[in-house]
């Protein structure tokens, strides 16, 4: 049994259009299933200290339609424990702000782009716009905001506005219900998210040549933090360097950019690597968090 679970996870990973990231994402959920069900089993031994599945079994045989009841009663009480541990499980592994406005992010999702590929992924774009550590303040706060000499971001998109261009104006075009969006309302959840998803959006349907959509939303997302034109640059790029193909992001485009390479004062990275991490962290290392609630 063990042999063929490991020969289907291997099958995955192999067939993975994300070289194994989204097969790590799933093994990651995986874990709370194993996690939740040693304390499920406890606490159905603690309602009912002689319920044994095998004793039932067993009984059975004696009496099928008594001990089938009992049996049944059992599963029941297991799959509602089950449920209850692991979604207080999941709660507990989320930013207490995620827990507000997660649901607003669906809603924004549904309305806007509902057959958006990873919607977990968006998510985890919030929290790498705003969270230094899933316990700060900042975290999964509208009211987040970051102020350099050079730049102020804001919201869980972290909205910029710098003196060579204003993208907070910028984003009151891209839908009629925010046009009226003003500055000093500028803290309002729901249009905060609102522009994260139209705007990821944009630079999805700008990609539309690439056909794997996981692929596509990692240079969506890449062009959400270095520009759309980055992202173009770049695959040019990568068409120009043999073995390299502009239609796959990771360990393709990701690996080939005219971005700057040296650490940049005030940042401690490159805007190649802050580019390319942002990236990493919300397809791989910040999504896996967001799939129980999100689906995927």
């Amino acid at each position: 049994m063990w042999v063929a679970a490991a020969l289907v996870l291997a099958w995955y990973f192999v067939t993975d259009p994300d070289g194994g990231h989204e097969t790590v994402a799933r093994v990651q959920w995986l874990l709370w299933v194993i996690v939740a069900a040693g304390p499920v089993y406890l606490l159905r031994r603690a309602f009912h200290p002689e319920s044994r599945s095998g004793e039932a079994y067993r009984r059975a045989l004696d009496s099928p339609t008594g001990a089938g009841l009992v049996f049944l009663g059992l599963s029941l009480l297991t799959g509602l424990l089950f449920l209850s541990f692991a979604a207080r499980a999941v709660a507990a592994d989320l930013p207490t702000g995620a827990v507000t406005y997660l649901p607003v992010l669906q809603g924004e999702l549904r309305a806007h782009w509902p057959d958006v590929p990873l919607p977990s992924a968006l998510a985890a774009q919030v929290e790498q716009e705003t969270c230094a550590s899933l316990r700060s303040a900042k975290c999964w706060s509208p009211h987040a905001e970051l102020r350099t000499s050079r730049e102020y971001g804001f919201g869980l998109g972290q909205l910029t506005v710098t003196p060579r261009f204003d993208n907070f104006a910028e984003a009151r075009k891209l839908d009629a219900s925010l046009r009226d969006w003003q500055f000093a309302d500028r803290y309002d959840p729901a249009r905060q998210l609102r522009v994260l998803v139209l705007m990821d959006r944009a630079a999805f349907r700008a990609l539309r040549s690439v056909p794997d959509g996981r692929e596509r939303l990692a240079m969506a997302f890449s062009a959400y933090n270095g520009g759309l034109g980055g992202v173009l640059q770049d695959r040019r790029l990568c068409a120009s360097v043999p073995g390299c193909d502009p239609a796959r992001w990771f360990g393709h485009v990701e690996l080939h950019s005219l971005k700057a390479r040296a650490k940049q004062a005030g940042y401690g990275q490159s805007f190649y690597d802050i580019n390319r991490g942002y990236v990493r962290n919300v397809m791989i290392t910040r999504r896996a968090r967001y799939v129980p609630y999100l689906g995927a």
